[in-house]
C-alpha cells in the first residue's frame, strides 16, 4: 500500500502491550503507520513518541481523538475504561481496535457496537491469536474430519504474577476489571467457541483469590454445549507459564502449544494424535498483531465485516458473564 494511503494509527495510553505488541504490529502491517500517542501524562506521551517514532503526542486522550488525521485508534487501557473510550473514539469518527475483553459485561459490549454503528465506524476486539495460522490450521483439521467429531476441549492459560513481583499490576484490581478470567480465561472461551462453531448452553466455575488482592487469582470452569460437547479450562495468576489447548474425539486429538501470543519470530507446533500415530506440524512465525491491524483497516476501507465480529464479541461476553456468575453462586448457570 502506498505511503499516502497508509492508515494513521493513534494509541490511547502507553501500556506494555502497546510497546511490545501493537507498536511492532502497526510497523509491520502493510496497511498502516504509527502516527500519534495520547496519555494523561504529557511527558510520558512525548517520551513514548520519541522512543517508538510517533510524529505526534498528546497529553490527553481527548487531544488524540480530536486530531482529524487519526483514522484508527488502538485501546490498551485497563478493562474498565474500554467501554468509555471506545465510545468516545467512535463518536469522533475513529475506527477502534480494543483489547480483549472488550468490556466488563455484555450490555457494555452492545453499547460499544451501537456507538460504532451510529457513527459508521468499525469496532473489533483484539483477539490477535485468531489471525495466527496455528488456530486456523486446527480449525481446518477439525472441519476436514481429521480426528472425527470433536467432543472435548481442554484449555490452559496461566503465568505466575505473584512470583514475578507484580503486586501493583492492574490485573489484581477487581474495580478495574481485573482477574484471571478476564485476562486469560477469555482466550479459552473464545477458542472453544471458534473451534466448535457453537455457542455454550451452560457453565460451572470455581474461583480462588490471593489474600492480598481483590480480583480473583485463578478459575477452573466447565462449559457444556447443546449437542453434548464439553470444554474445561483454567486461568491463573499463580501457576507457571502455560498457553495451550487440546481438542479430543473418540478417535484422536489435536494439541496446540505456545498458543496465545508466541511472539514474532517464534515457530509454533500442532500435534495430531490418532491412536499410536503422532504427527507434528511446525508453523512458520508470523506477526499476528500486524495481521490483526491489516484486518481492521481492510474491513473499514472495503466496508466489509472484520474477522472478529460483533456477534462473536457479544457471545463471548455472555459466556464471561455466566462464568463470573457461576463462580459467585457456586452453581451451574445458563448462558
Amino acid at each position: 500500500m502506498s505511503e499516502e494511503k497508509q492508515a494513521k494509527w493513534g494509541i490511547l495510553g502507553t501500556a506494555n502491550i502497546a510497546k511490545k505488541a501493537l507498536v511492532p504490529g502497526i510497523r509491520d502491517a502493510e496497511s498502516s503507520e504509527l502516527y500519534a500517542v495520547g496519555s494523561r501524562d504529557g511527558a510520558r506521551a512525548e517520551q513514548f513518541a520519541e522512543e517508538f517514532g510517533f510524529p505526534r503526542s498528546y497529553g490527553s486522550y481527548e487531544g488524540l481523538l480530536d486530531d482529524p488525521r487519526v483514522e484508527f485508534v488502538y485501546i490498551p487501557l485497563p478493562n474498565h475504561l474500554h467501554h468509555k473510550w471506545s465510545i468516545e473514539a467512535a463518536q469522533k469518527g475513529k475506527h477502534v481496535l480494543c483489547e480483549k475483553p472488550l468490556a466488563l459485561n455484555t450490555e457494555e459490549v452492545k453499547e460499544m457496537f451501537a456507538a460504532a454503528d451510529e457513527n459508521d465506524v468499525k469496532l473489533m476486539e483484539g483477539f490477535m491469536y485468531r489471525f495466527h495460522p496455528q488456530v486456523q490450521r486446527v480449525k481446518e483439521l477439525i472441519e476436514r474430519g481429521e480426528i472425527g467429531e470433536p467432543k472435548f476441549f481442554r484449555g490452559a492459560f496461566s503465568f505466575p504474577m505473584v512470583a514475578q513481583d507484580r503486586e501493583e499490576d492492574i490485573r489484581w484490581k477487581e474495580e478495574m476489571g481485573g482477574g484471571s478470567v478476564m485476562d486469560l480465561g477469555t482466550y479459552s472461551i473464545n477458542t472453544v467457541r471458534f473451534l466448535f462453531g457453537e455457542e455454550p448452553s451452560r457453565v460451572f466455575a470455581r474461583s480462588a483469590h490471593h489474600p492480598d488482592h481483590t480480583a480473583e487469582a485463578e478459575t477452573q470452569a466447565i462449559i457444556e454445549f447443546p449437542d453434548g460437547k464439553t470444554a474445561t479450562f483454567d486461568s491463573s495468576f499463580l501457576l507457571s507459564d502455560r498457553a495451550n489447548y487440546e481438542v479430543a474425539s473418540a478417535s484422536g486429538s489435536i494439541r496446540a502449544s505456545n498458543t496465545y501470543g508466541p511472539g514474532k519470530g517464534k515457530r509454533v507446533n500442532i500435534e495430531i494424535i490418532r491412536g499410536a500415530s503422532r504427527e507434528l506440524e511446525t508453523l512458520e512465525p508470523v506477526n499476528e498483531y500486524a495481521l490483526e491491524v491489516d484486518e481492521l483497516v481492510n474491513a473499514a476501507r472495503e466496508e466489509g465485516k472484520a474477522l472478529i465480529t460483533r456477534e462473536d464479541s457479544i457471545n463471548n461476553a455472555r459466556v464471561l458473564d455466566a462464568i463470573k456468575e457461576s463462580a459467585e453462586k457456586e452453581a451451574w448457570v445458563k448462558v
